[in-house]
């Protein structure tokens, strides 16, 4: 039943939809009745979740109905697997291994509130995670992995990435996957992922990504003392994986869903409804007329 949902979504569709109307389906199909049967549906949702974009994105694009159930050991390895149709290389299961972790939790952002925000009502699981996928959709928190690899795959040279990022700094434009709300220095999780990319450069017949990615975190540095976070080198090691730059964010979601359903969890086990109170900053009265006495 989830498989004919995603074959009549469009291939023109936003994957983050994807990932947001699939979740809400397996909400339909497989109901959490009690919270007992929390740990179930949970990890139901990482073993699906990879398959399930998958399956939508070779079917809409490519006019393939692929097999989901592989042997794959790993949820790195069946996101890989099921997205090529074929076994993964080791090393790109390392490399996803390393960034599904990297992404896995991240303090309070938008996302894990809006989860945590349904879960404080009581709601279900499949529901919280709904909500918190479409937090995730907005372009000020999720896709900043997608913007960087739109931004460094038109330059063939570090050079040019550096006159054409200046040209940016000069008309004081945004250059995504820099800066954090959170670090101030460096954020520890680029290091990692960019070792990765450094490896997976040295087996790919892409000769100058890396040294692009390099000149434009050099640069950013030298002239802003912006760091990479965690997205921007993300871009080049999904790429040399081959994995298309619309899939990133839901890459995210594959990861994100063990984050935002230890906050569920732990939201439900010392639960207290989120509700922030406002003020109100409107007119201090207002003379009405009575519908009756209108002209």
């Amino acid at each position: 039943a989830l498989k004919v949902v995603l074959e009549e979504i469009p291939a023109g569709a936003h994957p983050m939809d994807v990932m947001r109307t699939g979740c809400s389906m397996l909400g339909n199909l497989e109901t959490e009745q009690d919270f007992s049967e929390q740990l179930d549906h949970i990890d139901r949702m990482l073993a699906l979740f990879p398959g399930m974009i998958n399956y939508w994105f070779n079917f809409s694009h490519n006019g393939i109905r692929i097999n989901v159930d592989t042997e794959a050991d790993s949820i790195a390895e069946q996101f890989l697997w099921t997205l090529h149709n074929r076994k993964p290389k080791p090393l790109h299961i390392e490399v996803m291994h390393a960034s599904l972790i990297l992404y896995a939790e991240h303090e309070f952002n938008a996302s894990t509130f809006t989860g945590r925000v349904c879960a404080s009502t009581l709601s279900d699981v499949h529901s919280c995670v709904t909500a918190a996928i479409g937090s995730l959709r907005g372009p000020l928190h999720g896709g900043a992995n997608e913007a960087a690899m739109a931004m460094i795959e038109n330059w063939r040279s570090a050079d040019e990435a550096e006159q054409n990022i200046m040209t940016m700094l000069a008309r004081k434009e945004k250059i995504m996957g820099f800066g954090h709300a959170i670090y101030r220095e460096s954020d520890p999780r680029n290091d990692i992922i960019k070792e990765w990319s450094k490896k997976l450069s040295e087996h790919s017949v892409d000769e100058y990504l890396y040294a692009v990615s390099e000149r434009v975190e050099a640069v950013m540095w030298r002239e802003k003392k912006l760091f990479c976070n965690a997205d921007f080198f993300h871009a080049s090691a999904y790429h040399f994986m081959g994995i298309p730059t619309k899939l990133f964010t839901p890459i995210f979601v594959c990861s994100r869903v063990s984050g935002w359903t230890a906050h569920v969890m732990e939201q439900r086990a010392n639960n207290r409804i989120i509700r922030p109170s406002a003020d109100y900053t409107g007119p201090e009265s207002v003379d009405w007329v009575a519908i009756k006495d209108r002209p």
